[in-house]
């Protein structure tokens, strides 16, 4: 199994010597829209399945997804902050 560093050892490889100065690749809408709901939690075992694979066909897609997935858990704190107060 590969250790955590070899791993993102190959990736900065990959990615080449400028990370930082490229454009952000955004998924297109009907994808978009499923890997909104993935980071909802609202998939099936299918759609997640498919996300995974997408994932690891456009590694770029993983930063919007986490930014959904952040988005989606701090708006769901809050709600639950509401109901409580």
């Amino acid at each position: 199994m590969k250790s955590d560093l070899s791993i993102l050892l190959e990736f900065l490889e990959r990615t080449g010597p400028e990370v930082t100065g490229r454009q952000a690749i955004e998924p297109e809408a009907h994808v978009a829209e499923l890997l909104e709901r993935f980071a909802r939690g609202e998939c099936d075992d299918s759609e997640r399945a498919d996300v995974c694979q997408m994932l690891r066909l456009n590694p770029p897609w993983m930063h919007w997804l986490a930014t959904r997935v952040i988005h989606a858990r701090s708006s769901s704190r809050e709600e639950s902050h509401a109901t409580a107060a």
